[in-house]
C-alpha cells in the first residue's frame, strides 16, 4: 500500500509528476482532475535504465526519484511501437524523435504497406518507503502518410487512433484525453489511488475492540 509523504506544507495528498514536459504535466492534471486527484509538476531529471520494458524503466526512475526528493512521485515513460519496423523506435522513441525526429520515421516508413502501430504509457507510483505501484495504457492505431496538425507534441502528428480519421495532433487536447495512451493509464492510477486512499481511512476510523 502506497505510504503517505510530506509533500508540501499544505497538502499531504498531493502527487507529484515528474517530468520536464509541461505537455504530458497537462495531460495528467486533465485526466486526474475529475477525480478531485492533486498533481504537481516536479521538473527534475530522472534516471533512465537502459531496457527494453517501459515498466521497468518507470518503475526504476521512479524509486530513485522517490527517495531522492522524499516525497510520493510518479513518473512515467511512453513509446510508439511500430509493426512494420518490429516494435521501433519503442522505449527509444524520444531519442529517436530528438535525432531524426516525425520527418525521419516517415522516411523509414516508405513503401512500407502496413502501417499498424500503438502507442503505450506505463506509469510507476512510488513513495520512499514503499514499494513502486505499475499502471500502463496503449492506444491502437495507424502511421499515417504524412505528418498533419500543429498541436500536441512527439510524434503527434504522424499517429492516427484506431476508428478515427485524425492524427493526435489535428484532434486537439479533448481528443487526445478521450484516445490517449496517457490518458488510460492516468485514469488506471486515479481509481487505484482513491480505493486506496479510502481503504487506508477506514483504517484509521475503525473503533477499537473492546
Amino acid at each position: 500500500m502506497l505510504e503517505e509523504v510530506d509533500t508540501s506544507p499544505s497538502d499531504k495528498r498531493t502527487l507529484w509528476f515528474v517530468t520536464q514536459n509541461d505537455h504530458k504535466y497537462q495531460e495528467a492534471r486533465r485526466s486526474l482532475d475529475p477525480f478531485g486527484i492533486k498533481i504537481r509538476k516536479l521538473a527534475s531529471p530522472k534516471t533512465e535504465i537502459q531496457s527494453t520494458d517501459l515498466g521497468d524503466i518507470a518503475k526504476f526512475a521512479a524509486k530513485e526519484a522517490a527517495r531522492k526528493h522524499n516525497r510520493t512521485v510518479v513518473v512515467e515513460d511512453s513509446g510508439l511501437f511500430i509493426r512494420a519496423l518490429n516494435g521501433f523506435p519503442g522505449p527509444y522513441s524520444s531519442y529517436i524523435h530528438a535525432t531524426i525526429g516525425v520527418e525521419g520515421l516517415l522516411h523509414l516508413m516508405n513503401q512500407k504497406r502496413r502501417r499498424e502501430a500503438y502507442f503505450q504509457a506505463s506509469l510507476a507510483v512510488s513513495s520512499p518507503k514503499a514499494t513502486s505501484q505499475e499502471f500502463s495504457g496503449r492506444v491502437n492505431g495507424t502511421i499515417s502518410h504524412k505528418s498533419a496538425g500543429k498541436q500536441g507534441f512527439g510524434f503527434d502528428p504522424i499517429f492516427v487512433p484506431k476508428d478515427t480519421r485524425k492524427t493526435f495532433a489535428e484532434g486537439g487536447s479533448q481528443f487526445k484525453d478521450r484516445y490517449s495512451h496517457r490518458a488510460i493509464a492516468f485514469r488506471k492510477l486515479a481509481l487505484w489511488y482513491i480505493k486506496t486512499k479510502v481503504q487506508t481511512r477506514n483504517q484509521f476510523c475503525r473503533p477499537a475492540e473492546p
